[in-house]
């Protein structure tokens, strides 16, 4: 192999091992999280799915908006073709899919969030101390009085 072929292979390696070290870093910090609310005995499920769908219709949007966007863009394509290029209504044309299928999967994704949102039932505040996480040590102290 030559050695520009070698530096680029290099490279991309460095760019994988970054962008998975990211990932790692931030499933870790996610962890850290979610263990430091358990020690505050704070219940982390209830405060999941209450970001879950804000995170849903944000990527839906974001996602539909880089779609009409790409789609807006690819458009002046059609005013360039040659007259011998067979004429459809409103110069559509397969320049347009790659603005046309992100534009659907963020309709999509929207649609989904206003879906997933009307099934769920409304979440109850904790009364006393159902369901709520307490630290082992108030545990073990109650019982020891309990019993």
């Amino acid at each position: 192999m030559s050695y520009n072929v070698i530096v680029v292979l290099l490279g991309w390696l460095l760019i994988i091992a970054i962008f998975l070290g990211f990932i790692v870093l931030l499933r870790y910090l996610r962890h850290r999280e979610l263990m430091a609310l358990i020690t505050q005995g704070i219940n982390p499920d209830s405060l999941r799915k209450q970001h879950r769908n804000r995170g849903l219709l944000r990527a839906g949007l974001i996602t539909m908006m880089v779609g009409f966007s790409l789609t807006v863009g690819l458009y002046p394509i059609s005013f360039f073709l040659p007259p011998t290029f067979p004429t459809v209504p409103f110069h559509l044309g397969p320049w347009l899919l790659p603005g046309l299928i992100p534009f659907g999967v963020g309709i999509a994704l929207i649609v989904s969030y206003y879906l997933e949102q009307n099934s769920q039932p409304p979440v109850e505040e904790n009364k006393g101390n159902e369901g709520k996480v307490i630290p082992i040590e108030e545990h073990l102290e109650r019982e020891h009085r309990e019993g």
